[in-house]
């Protein structure tokens, strides 16, 4: 068995993401392991979201502003959590399709394990995911993190 030295966690900004990387970052604690926390713009829904008229073209650099702003301080708050629990973390933000960033992230880095959140809501509507498209590319094992309720994390949360 291989020992994880790199761990990325793949996060939106929302809270089943907060929760997923709070327990990456005590998984690479305990594991000692580098952390690479990864927030990736997704291009394809704003395109969805100007071409079903909720925002119109001339919108989309303030928007874009605007997501890649929150992705920042989001991923940033959290490694600033990481560092003070005496995790090595770097946080990348970037642009562009998820699954296939994520994959090539992975890729580039080396990383040994990628950890993503689940929602078992979409599961039990029947919609697929961003996490199954991401399970499809990921080259390394995939450690998927659903929240329970009254979990152990809701006293680090």
């Amino acid at each position: 068995m291989a020992f994880i030295k790199h761990i990325i966690v793949a996060c939106a900004v929302d809270s089943i993401s907060a929760y997923t990387v709070r327990y990456a970052i005590e998984l690479a604690q305990i594991l000692k392991a580098k952390l690479t926390i990864l927030h990736v713009v997704d291009t394809a829904k704003l395109r969805e979201l100007i071409k079903i008229g909720l925002f119109k073209e001339y919108e989309r650099k303030n928007i874009e502003q605007d997501l890649e702003r929150e992705g920042k301080m989001f991923v940033e708050r959290f490694q600033t959590i990481a560092k003070e629990r005496g995790v090595d973390c770097d946080t990348i933000v970037m642009w562009g399709t998820v699954h296939k960033q994520v994959a090539q992230v992975v890729k580039d880095t080396g990383a040994n394990l990628l950890v993503i959140g689940g929602d078992p809501g979409l599961c039990e509507a029947g919609q697929s995911s961003i996490g199954e498209l991401i399970l499809t590319e990921a080259p390394c094992p995939v450690l998927i993190v659903k929240k329970l309720k009254h979990d152990w994390m809701d006293r680090l949360l």
